[in-house]
């Protein structure tokens, strides 16, 4: 293929606003379309490339993945080995244990099957992960295994039955994406199947642009055009946010404006002459290398305490990147790319022999737990404290619940329990406690920020925190499952992570939960155990540690007393106090044994659901269901 300067420019459009998205400037909300940007254009690419080889009866798989070796793992390797030793000295070991896992994903290019099996993109805990971006770099290469045979195969076809099958498979894909973003949003991001669709559209306008029976375009018409394309992509970028459905149709709005600059943005055009200028053609050259350095340098100076109140710190890590993204391309990406200078047995050696190092790595930081017995023993149980297992605890009993069925065999109360991830924090009580023998139990989910309510007006227009489409997908009490559930429920517990909006219109909803189902509801607090610094609690000496209490916001005190305000004191049970006791002055942070009773301020462990079950045998309402 020739060389385009316009394709650089575009790869500058990608990068930049992927780097100050991941920065956190709120401007770039929508900074991670450059990934699709790049999906786009690494279809266009590859598909020239192959389709050249092919018409030329010289393309040979071997070649193929040789230049993808010379392109993709030089500066990754580089960029890995000093990941490593960094890692080692800032992560904590549950930390560097999963760091150890995403290496393993890494040599196996299986990034966004382990980051879609860790959490979501727009988790909090994401921007923490220092490899978190090489999920891209994923579906890229498992796209690379499965096109260019596939390509070789349909190529006796003639390329007019080509373009139809790449066009059905593009089709079949976006439909997928469009289903995934709305029922299944974190595989839907992550995954392969709903990302092809991206790179066969950059194959598609490879097509386009190599099919010489077409109309040539008038300059006119390339401005508009390209014009058109340069204005999509800018719209996503600052239009989008983590609460757009994605990758769905939206992701037409970046792709397709990409597609439209790759056809249409000729040097001539004012969107060419645009992407041509040399700072936009250097940013484009080094971009891969920029791209793969911008993470970890913002994941670890936020392991580090660096990025908390200092926007320009996060400026000056962005230049930074551009920086070390240069020095790659110009002393790894380029010297590995020339096969005078390294020879393909050596490179296929240099990948299989670096392949194997990060993997061997990586196994050996998750099998020895983080290098854990680096620290005093006394130290180990809070270093070994994963958000990600700890989450896992969480969810588990609860999601396995999901609108059970009741048994009329079982004696014990039927209990329906709904609401956020709070609610899955009872059910995990119920079970660590004394009233496990006693219940049955259904679950419900509704997403943290949707409004745990049941109203007859439209409750979208007050959701403010969540994904819309989540909250769409939980249906609130709309489902004729989950009403069934709740007549035949003896109690219904209803839990969340309240916020004002929605204490305030509870009494609404609960009066009308109860003039249709009868007076079985009892509602729970919002819960605040304060913030749980690892890192400080490890700073601080044992004895003094243990003794540790953290302050209860005020917000979420608030909450409490206007929700019991709202439902009457013998049907509103407060967690807080359960845990923490009802003075105010503080929350105790351990047990008495020294383990944690929140690993993140919000959320139960075992212990502290163990005491929250302990407790809640107690509590007036559960008490009298359990005498009947």
């Amino acid at each position: 293929m020739n060389y385009r300067r316009e394709i650089d420019g575009i790869r500058a459009l990608a990068v930049i606003p992927v780097i100050l998205f991941h920065a956190g400037f709120s401007w770039f909300s929508g900074g991670y379309v450059g990934v699709d940007v790049f999906f786009v254009i690494s279809g266009y690419l590859i598909t020239g490339i192959v389709t050249s080889d092919i018409a030329r009866g010289t393309f040979s798989i071997a070649n193929f993945y040789e230049r993808r070796i010379r392109r993709i793992l030089p500066a990754l390797f580089l960029v890995v080995v000093v990941c490593a030793p960094v890692a080692f000295w800032v992560l904590l070991p549950a930390d560097l244990k999963e760091f150890g896992q995403s290496l393993i994903a890494v040599a196996t290019f299986s990034s966004n099957v382990f980051f879609w099996s860790q959490s979501g993109y727009f988790h909090g805990a994401a921007e923490l992960k220092p490899l978190l971006h090489t999920w891209s770099l994923s579906v890229e290469e498992q796209f690379y295994v499965v096109f260019p045979p596939l390509l070789l195969l349909m190529w006796r076809w003639g390329r007019k039955w080509v373009v139809t099958v790449l066009l059905a498979i593009a089709m079949t894909s976006l439909l997928l994406a469009e289903w995934g973003a709305l029922n299944k949003p974190i595989a839907t991001f992550f995954l392969l199947p709903t990302r092809a669709w991206e790179l066969l559209l950059g194959s598609l306008a490879a097509f386009y642009i190599a099919n010489e029976s077409r109309q040539q375009l008038t300059l006119t018409q390339n401005n508009i055009l390209a014009s058109i394309g340069f204005i999509a992509v800018a719209y996503a970028v600052f239009g989008f946010d983590a609460k757009t459905t994605f990758p769905g149709l939206h992701a037409l709005v970046p792709t397709l404006g990409t597609a439209l600059m790759i056809i249409s943005a000729r040097p001539e055009t004012w969107v060419g002459k645009f992407l041509c200028q040399p700072a936009m053609v250097s940013v484009g050259l080094i971009s891969y290398s920029a791209y793969l350095w911008h993470q970890p340098l913002f994941s670890f100076a936020r392991h580090l305490g660096l990025t908390d109140s200092v926007t320009l710190t996060l400026g000056a890590l962005a230049v930074l990147s551009l920086v070390l993204g240069y020095l790659s391309w110009r002393y790894v990406e380029t010297p590995f790319r020339r096969n005078r200078v390294i020879s393909r047995n050596r490179i296929f050696l240099f990948a299989g022999c670096g392949s194997l190092a990060i993997l061997l790595t990586g196994l050996s930081g998750h099998m020895l737990n983080g290098f854990i017995d680096r620290l005093n023993p006394e130290d180990r149980y809070l270093a070994s404290i994963s958000p990600g297992e700890q989450g896992v605890y969480v969810r588990t009993r609860f999601d396995a619940l999901h609108h059970a069925s009741f048994s009329e065999q079982d004696k014990g109360i039927k209990l329906m329990v709904i609401g956020d991830s709070y609610a899955k924090d009872l059910v995990n009580a119920i079970y660590e406690g004394p009233l496990a023998n006693q219940m049955q139990v259904s679950t419900h989910q509704i997403s943290a920020g949707c409004g745990n309510l049941f109203l007859t007006r439209s409750i979208e227009a007050h959701v403010t925190n969540s994904y819309p489409v989540l909250c769409r997908q939980d249906g609130w009490y709309n489902s004729s499952t989950v009403r069934e559930l709740i007549r035949q429920s003896d109690q219904v517990w209803v839990a969340s992570a309240w916020q004002a909006w929605d204490a305030a219109l509870l009494p609404e909803s609960l009066a009308n939960l109860r003039r249709e189902f009868g007076d079985k509801f009892v509602i729970f607090g919002t819960k605040d155990f304060g913030i749980i610094d690892i890192k400080k609690l490890l700073a601080t000496p044992v004895p003094q540690r243990y003794q540790t209490q953290n302050q209860i916001s005020e917000t979420s005190r608030q909450i409490n007393r206007q929700l019991a305000q709202a439902v009457g004191t013998t049907h509103f049970v407060d967690v807080s106090d359960l845990i923490c006791g009802a003075s105010g002055r503080g929350c105790r942070v351990f047990t008495p044994d020294g383990r944690l009773l929140s690993y993140d301020g919000g959320h139960l462990t075992v212990e502290g659901a163990r005491e929250l079950g302990s407790s809640l045998v107690d509590v007036p309402a559960i008490k009298n269901a359990l005498s009947f």
